[in-house]
């Protein structure tokens, strides 16, 4: 009589695997947005005359129309001077900013210049005018536009790799999970350096600024499903 062995049926278990990994997508723009940070300094022994000059530059800039200006502040603070260990009251130092854009040259700088004709005007050294490094910076609607060109290149390129891999290791590949790091990794070009300026440097307003190219960078992590 024959003996029956038993038949063991064991699982098949497929075997799968998960590809993690990164990968950089970088588009070259052109900046397109001039900055410049503005400070009016003035300092008068009198509360209301700093008040008054200041008022000068202010009614100017509240009519600008051709740029942009954010980050206004004015700020108004007693100046002491020290002598054999005593603090002297000399009067009052007033400093009134502004960040200052444009995406036309010439926009900002008519006006710059006619900051200058103003501080120029006064005929004060009390009155001081410091005009920052112009510079050469993406606007955010420039740079998010950038950023989701670059997301759906990201994406459409996973799509064709998965494709691509499951083809050639003839396993199914599908994408899990995307994660993407964005950079803006231009350097800031600057337009005409940093000076406080007077009648005798009043064309430096005109030099032409120089752009340069910007690189905007994604870095995705993407992690990848086969079985």
């Amino acid at each position: 009589m024959k003996k029956l062995l038993p038949i063991l049926l064991l699982p098949i278990l497929a075997f799968s695997y998960e590809l993690n990994f990164n990968k950089s997508f970088t588009k070259v723009v052109n900046p397109d947005l001039l900055t410049t940070n503005i400070t009016i300094s003035i300092e008068k022994k009198d509360e209301n005359k700093v008040n008054i000059e200041i008022e000068k530059f202010n009614d100017f800039i509240k009519k600008a129309n051709d740029i942009v200006l954010k980050n206004g502040s004015f700020t108004l603070s007693p100046k002491y001077k020290y002598h054999d260990n005593k603090q002297e009251f000399v009067g009052y130092v007033g400093n009134l900013r502004y960040l200052a854009e444009s995406k036309n040259a010439k926009d900002l700088n008519s006006f710059m210049d006619k900051l200058i004709s103003i501080k120029d005007n006064i005929k004060s050294d009390d009155v001081k005018l410091n005009i920052s490094n112009v510079s050469w910076n993406t606007s955010d609607d420039l740079q998010n536009k950038s950023f989701d060109d670059l997301r759906l290149e990201a994406i459409n390129w996973i799509d064709s790799y998965s494709k691509s891999l499951s083809n050639t290791i003839t396993k199914q590949c599908e994408v899990s999970k995307i994660n993407i790091f964005e950079t803006n990794t231009g350097n800031v070009v600057y337009a005409r350096t940093e000076m406080a300026y007077s009648s005798m440097q009043k064309s430096m307003a005109s030099v032409a600024p120089i752009s340069s190219e910007q690189n905007i960078t994604i870095n995705p992590n993407f992690i990848l499903e086969c079985k």
